[in-house]
């Protein structure tokens, strides 16, 4: 085996030494990653024309939409903390801080609505792109530390 691969370095070594790759069609230019190696060559043109129209995979479609309804229900729960905080030392202190419990209710109902789809979104997603879930508690600090600061 060796002594083909010694050939066959030989061969391309002479070659290029010779110029004969020199005139290559797209010599020069970065290659194109864009291809997916591992995408069926059958299914190649109609996933190029989706792409160029704006489409994707379902499962990335749908992991989009997931992180979409997290980033708004996430701002509702920064937008009441805000209140809170600007109610502090006012009349409004009370119904602001009812607010908030009532907002810490309704964005734990939605993460475990968005924690259920997370883990039918984890069985379409291939292997290594399933999401972990999430963690209401650790962004409701999150809001409240990013306040302070």
């Amino acid at each position: 085996m060796k002594s083909w691969e010694s050939l066959i370095d030989q061969k391309i070594r002479e070659a290029m030494e010779q110029g004969e790759f020199d005139d290559l069609p797209g010599k020069g230019e970065p290659v194109d990653l864009s291809a997916n190696p591992f995408e069926d060559p059958e299914l190649r043109l109609a996933h190029r024309m989706l792409r160029s129209a704006g489409f994707a995979p379902a499962w990335i479609e749908e992991r989009k939409d997931i992180e979409a309804e997290l980033a708004v229900a996430r701002n509702m729960l920064a937008r009441v903390w805000t209140i809170v905080t600007n109610a502090r030392g006012t009349e409004y202190k009370r119904p602001a801080e009812a607010r908030w419990e009532q907002a810490t209710v309704i964005f734990r109902k939605k993460v475990d609505e968005l924690n259920h789809r997370i883990r039918a979104w984890n069985l379409k997603a291939p292997a290594g792109f399933q999401q972990k879930g999430i963690d209401a508690g650790k962004i409701i600090e999150v809001v409240q530390a990013e306040a302070k600061s």
